[in-house]
């Protein structure tokens, strides 16, 4: 049996890896210079929550069977990559909602890149996926950017479409502006598209991503500091755009997803994070918001600090934010928390005032890493066709190809890579097998 995977992250190099554990002929096609996509810009974290109602909680607006899949599926997972590649660096993820294992990304791509070839898979670089060859309503292969690979199975495991602006364009930011990528700038929806022009169906939360934020310009840092230079802080600090005014809810959830994502609608796409003396000494991650601060400082990034909030208000007022809005929105801030009462927008969490001088605004920018939406899937990862939500017989997806995981929150995805790539190709073979019986 021949299987094509579209994509070298760590959805594709699981799903390749897989397939030929199956007893499949594999080629993977990945359009960069080396394997690993995103994966090895990551901090390696894989993990799910803990149960299902939780994971409920957190992504209330995911498929519960996606969402299941990965709960029920995630720890014989680990235990595979484990077998397969690397030895996990921890088996804690340092939140008590989640469990998983922190893996060294690169030792990973390397090892499953040099299992793949033992196995007898083949690796394509510098060749991406162009369009799906279909006979008959089945998928039967692909065309490359340089040849066509004949195949009876198809998984997509291209990443998304987080690097296409267009895209991002039309579903996330619903207007002009344009987000820095936190991720490789191959995920320009090379599977999502021709998926959709298979006529396949797209998933809920297509408006929704995953990202940072991060420092804004004129900072300027490496895809290798993308972790280290997050500005995770916001349960610390109060949040304003650049009308002057608090637009979100800092604290609405531990990953800061939510703050992430209302600061792309927000006028210029930025905001500056205000904190006090207290609020620097806030600890996420075993980091505190001061080093994040800093971190922001050494990119060149716009850091003001001041003696009072009438001198910060000065200050940004001479960066274009008005002077008297942002007086107004933090005194209402601090006399709303003073007075027990809820602050506009509502705050989840403990109120901090704004009170302990000297005074810091950092601007921030959101970053996306990958997208929430992508194409439907089935329990099988089979993509599923828009006409009738029936399979496309021969396609599958993998990783954040598949949509609709984490619409209303967040949820790993280097989880959805592992998984789903293990299923996507397990799928693959099983069906093949069937097939070539009929």
């Amino acid at each position: 049996m021949r299987v094509v995977v579209a994509g070298g992250g760590l959805a594709g190099l699981t799903a390749a890896l897989r397939a030929t554990e199956l007893g499949a002929r594999v080629t993977l096609l990945e359009k960069g210079e080396s394997p690993g996509g995103s994966f090895v810009y990551s901090s390696g974290f894989v993990w799910s929550y803990r149960d299902l109602p939780t994971f409920r909680r957190e992504a209330p607006g995911g498929d519960a069977t996606l969402q299941r899949l990965i709960l029920e599926n995630l720890g014989p997972g680990l235990d595979w990559l484990e077998s397969a590649a690397d030895t996990p660096l921890t088996r804690e993820t340092g939140n008590p909602l989640t469990f998983g294992a922190r893996f060294d990304p690169k030792r990973t791509v390397s090892a499953l890149v040099e299992r793949i070839g033992a196995s007898g898979g083949e690796i394509l670089l510098h060749t991406s996926l162009e369009a799906l060859l279909d006979d008959a309503g089945r998928v039967i292969g692909v065309r490359s950017s340089d040849q066509t690979h004949a195949a009876d199975a198809v998984v997509l495991a291209s990443g998304g479409f987080a690097s296409d602006p267009e895209l991002v364009g039309r579903y996330i930011i619903g207007g002009p502006g344009r987000m820095r990528v936190r991720a490789h700038p191959r995920s320009t929806g090379d599977g999502f598209r021709a998926a959709l022009e298979e006529g396949a169906l797209a998933s809920a939360g297509l408006d929704e991503f995953y990202g940072r934020n991060l420092p804004a310009p004129p900072a300027e840092f490496p895809p290798e500091r993308f972790v280290e230079v997050s500005q995770l802080y916001g349960r610390y600090a109060v949040a304003i755009n650049a009308r002057g005014e608090r637009y979100a809810d800092e604290g609405a959830d531990w990953s800061e997803t939510a703050l992430t994502r209302a600061t792309a609608h927000q006028p210029g796409l930025y905001a500056y994070y205000i904190l006090d003396t207290a609020g620097l000494e806030g600890c996420v991650r075993e980091r505190t918001a001061r080093e994040m601060v800093e971190t922001a400082r050494s990119t060149g990034g716009i850091v003001i600090e001041a003696a009072s909030l009438g001198e910060l208000a000065d200050r940004l007022g001479e960066r274009g934010v008005p002077r008297d809005t942002v007086l107004r929105t933090l005194d209402g801030y601090n006399a709303a928390v003073a007075a027990g009462e809820e602050p506009s927008p509502p705050r989840t969490g403990q109120a901090r005032p704004l009170s302990t001088p000297p005074f810091v605004a950092v601007k921030v920018a959101p970053s996306i890493t990958h997208t929430i939406g992508g194409l439907a899937v089935d329990a099988g990862c089979r993509v599923l066709r828009k006409e009738d939500e029936r399979p496309i017989p021969g396609l599958y997806a993998a990783g954040v190809e598949v949509g609709g995981v984490s619409v209303g929150g967040y949820t790993s995805g280097l989880a959805s890579a592992l998984v789903f790539g293990r299923i996507a190709a397990e799928s693959a073979v099983a069906d093949g097998q069937v097939q070539r019986r009929v």
